[in-house]
């Protein structure tokens, strides 16, 4: 089996470090990444000497897609398209495979120790879907919703934020 450790690596700095980027910008801030210890993915410290952690994830289009990107992201891995067949309510699938994605990691004890150490951590949850837009975004509201009642959320994150392409993140309220 093909090792895809290294190529998830660097995924996750990349969405670190745009995410950091962004939260400096967006509240005048200084952090820079300190360490990668995984877990978190990422510890964050400012000039001030203030920490915090961040985690990342990603919820795709389904299953097919993201072997496609992650067989043709993975050296020495044959590539797997995606097939194009015809897609039932994307929306609503993409919503519940980004709620399973959330409540996992809400519900994850390894992240206790982060807590303890760091503080409240940013959870980045990476949008992989092709046909993503407002709509989904509505439907992973909704499904959201839906599930709240049966998330045993730990209290490790303060934030959740979706990040699609190169746009900036956006907050999701899941509390």
């Amino acid at each position: 089996m093909i090792d895809r450790r290294p190529i998830q690596k660097q995924h996750e700095r990349a969405n670190v470090s745009s995410f950091v980027n962004w939260f400096n910008r967006e509240y005048h801030t200084g952090f820079k990444i300190d360490s990668e210890p995984n877990p978190p993915d990422a510890v964050i410290r400012s000039s001030s000497g203030s920490t915090s952690w961040v985690e990342v994830s990603s919820a795709f289009l389904n299953g097919d897609y993201a072997k496609d990107l992650y067989s043709f992201a993975t050296p020495g891995e044959a590539h797997k398209p995606y097939c194009n067949r015809p897609l039932q309510e994307p929306d609503n699938n993409c919503a519940r495979r980004f709620v399973c994605v959330v409540k996992k990691k809400l519900e994850k004890p390894s992240y206790i120790p982060c807590k303890k150490m760091y503080g409240h951590g940013y959870l980045i949850v990476h949008i992989m879907n092709p046909l993503f837009n407002e709509q989904t975004i509505h439907a992973m509201k909704a499904a959201w919703i839906a599930s709240a009642s049966t998330v045993k959320d730990l209290g490790c994150f303060s934030s959740v934020y979706i990040v699609f392409g190169s746009n900036d993140p956006i907050e999701f309220p899941v509390s």
